[in-house]
C-alpha cells in the first residue's frame, strides 16, 4: 500500500511539472513568438479580424506613412512607387506575398489584437474596430537611395544597422515588387516571384571571405602568438586530396597575419583553420549565431549554418575561408561586422521603433536583450584594426571615406563548380564613429570580385546614412 502510496505521489509531482512547463513555455511563447502563431495562414480569426477591424498605419522612422488604410476600408501603399518598392519585403502587404514582412509578422498588432488580456489575444480577434499603428526604425529615404543605387541588372541586398542599438536602419532587397499593383492584381513581382522573397534575412549565401572575420576571432582565441608569426603564401596550398588557391594563383609572399587578411590570403586562412580543428572553428562560429535557432520579436531571421563536422582536411580548409558549406544571411552578416565595432557584443536586431495605439499612446514593448557576447573586446580590437587595413591598403580600398574610419572586408564567394557562373559579391564593414555606429553588408548575385560592385555600393549608402545622421 505504502509502494502504491509512493507511487501516486511520484506521478502527481511529474502531472504537475509538466503542467508547470506547459503553462510557462504557453506564456513566453506568446510573450515573445505571438507573431509567428497568430499571423499563420491557418490562423481563420485573422482573416476574420482584417474584415472587421482598420488596420494601424505603418510609419518609418522619420514618420513617413509607407501603408495605411484609407476611408473605404482599402490597404493603400506610399505614393511614391520607388520608395514602395524599396521598402516592398520590409513593409510586405495585406495578402502576404512576403510572408515576413510586417503586415504579414506584425499582423496581430496592426490589427489590435495585441491589446487585452490573454484570452482576448488569443480567442477574440475581432474585438477592436482600430488596429495599432507601427513606426519602424527603417529611413525610407535611406531605403530608396539603396534601391536608386543598386547596380543595375543585378540581384542581392543591403543591410544597414545601428551596431550599438541593433536598429536596422535600411533593409533593401533586389529584385522588388509593388504592393499596390498585387494588391490591385495588376502585376505580379516578376516571372519567378523571386521579388517577394527578403534576401536580407531569407537569403542564405556562402559568405565567401567575409567569414575570415570569424576564422580570424578563432585564431586570436586559440592560436596564442599567431598574430606575431609570419606566414609563406605561394598561391597553392596543396593537402591530400586537393588544394587551396588564392585568388587568380597569386603568390603573396611572406605576410603578417594582418597582411594576410587585408589580402584576403585563402592560403594562410585554410591552413589556420586546419591547425584550429573543426571543433574549435565551430566553437568560435556557434558563438557569433552560426548553427543557432534564431528567435528575435520584431523579424523572421533565417538560421546560418556550418558544418560543424568538417570531416576532411578540404573541409575544414575551405570552411576557414568561408566555402563549403556554410550560408549566411546580410542582416546576420551586417550583425557580425557591428560585433566587432562594439567590443564583441553582438546586438539584436531591432526592426520596431513604436507601437502606436488608437488614442495616440506608444505601447509598453520589451526589446530584445542583446544576442551576446562573440568574443572578447581586446579580440574585436584587434580584428577592427585589421578590417582598417583591408580599407586603407588592402581589397575594400574602394570603401574608404575621407575624414571617417571606414573598416571592412571584402569576399568573392563560389555558387557552383562551374566556373563560368561569376562568383557573388561581397562587402562587409562598420564606420567606427560614436556619432555614426553603421554597420552593413552587402551582398551582389553573380557580382565578380567584393572589392569592385560591392564595396563601391557600400560606400554610397555609408556616406548617404551619414549625411541624414540616422
Amino acid at each position: 500500500m505504502k509502494r502504491l502510496q509512493r507511487c501516486i505521489r511520484a506521478i502527481s509531482i511529474l502531472v504537475l511539472c509538466a503542467f508547470v512547463f506547459t503553462a510557462s513555455w504557453f506564456g513566453w511563447t506568446v510573450q515573445k513568438q505571438s507573431g509567428r502563431w497568430i499571423a499563420t495562414s491557418y490562423n481563420t480569426r485573422l482573416s476574420a479580424a482584417r474584415k472587421n477591424t482598420l488596420i494601424g498605419n505603418i510609419y518609418d522612422r522619420e514618420g513617413m506613412t509607407l501603408a495605411s488604410t484609407d476611408s473605404e476600408g482599402n490597404r493603400v501603399y506610399n505614393d511614391d512607387s520607388r520608395t514602395r518598392r524599396a521598402v516592398s519585403q520590409t513593409v510586405g502587404d495585406t495578402l502576404s506575398m512576403s510572408g515576413t514582412g510586417v503586415e504579414t509578422f506584425h499582423a496581430a498588432t496592426l490589427l489590435g489584437l495585441s491589446r487585452g488580456s490573454l484570452l482576448d489575444t488569443v480567442m477574440n480577434p475581432s474585438a477592436s474596430t482600430q488596429g495599432n499603428s507601427i513606426r519602424l526604425t527603417i529611413s525610407a529615404e535611406l531605403c530608396r537611395y539603396i534601391n536608386k543605387q543598386f547596380p543595375e541588372g543585378y540581384n542581392g541586398a543591403v543591410s544597414i544597422i545601428n551596431y550599438k542599438t541593433g536598429e536596422i536602419l535600411g533593409m533593401v532587397s533586389m529584385p522588388y515588387y509593388d504592393p499596390e499593383k498585387v494588391l490591385n492584381r495588376s502585376e505580379d513581382a516578376d516571372a519567378s516571384g523571386s521579388g517577394y522573397l527578403n534576401r536580407n534575412t531569407q537569403g542564405q549565401y556562402a559568405p565567401g571571405s567575409i567569414f575570415k572575420i570569424v576564422t580570424l576571432a578563432s585564431v586570436l582565441e586559440y592560436l596564442p602568438g599567431a598574430q606575431y608569426a609570419s606566414y609563406e603564401c605561394n598561391g597553392i596550398w596543396t593537402y591530400e586530396g586537393g588544394q587551396v588557391t588564392c585568388a587568380g594563383n597569386k603568390a603573396h609572399g611572406t605576410m603578417t597575419l594582418e597582411e594576410a587578411f587585408a589580402q584576403s590570403c585563402n592560403v594562410t586562412f585554410a591552413k589556420l583553420a586546419y591547425e584550429l580543428g573543426a571543433e574549435r572553428l565551430a566553437s568560435t562560429a556557434k558563438a557569433f549565431g552560426f548553427n543557432d535557432t534564431f528567435r528575435f520579436q520584431d523579424l523572421i531571421l533565417y538560421d546560418s549554418s556550418m558544418d560543424t563536422r568538417m570531416p576532411t582536411i578540404g573541409d575544414l580548409a575551405w570552411t576557414g575561408v568561408g566555402q563549403g558549406k556554410t550560408l549566411v544571411s546580410p542582416l546576420h552578416m551586417a550583425m557580425i561586422a557591428g560585433t566587432v565595432a562594439n567590443g564583441g557584443i553582438m546586438a539584436s536586431p531591432k526592426l520596431i521603433a513604436d507601437v502606436i495605439t488608437p488614442s495616440g499612446n506608444k505601447a509598453l514593448r520589451v526589446p530584445d536583450s542583446p544576442y551576446g557576447r562573440a568574443m572578447q573586446a581586446g579580440a574585436s580590437d584587434i580584428i577592427g584594426g585589421y578590417m582598417r587595413t583591408t580599407v586603407k591598403n588592402g581589397t575594400a580600398h574602394n570603401a574608404d571615406i575621407s575624414g571617417y574610419t571606414v573598416c571592412g572586408k571584402t569576399g568573392s564567394a563560389q555558387v557552383a563548380d562551374n566556373s563560368d557562373i561569376e562568383t557573388n559579391a561581397w562587402f562587409t564593414g562598420f564606420v567606427y564613429d560614436n556619432e555614426h555606429p553603421y554597420a552593413i553588408a552587402v551582398v551582389i548575385e553573380e557580382g565578380g570580385s567584393g572589392s569592385n560592385l560591392a564595396t563601391r555600393l557600400a560606400k554610397k549608402v555609408l556616406e548617404k546614412a551619414i549625411e541624414l545622421g540616422l
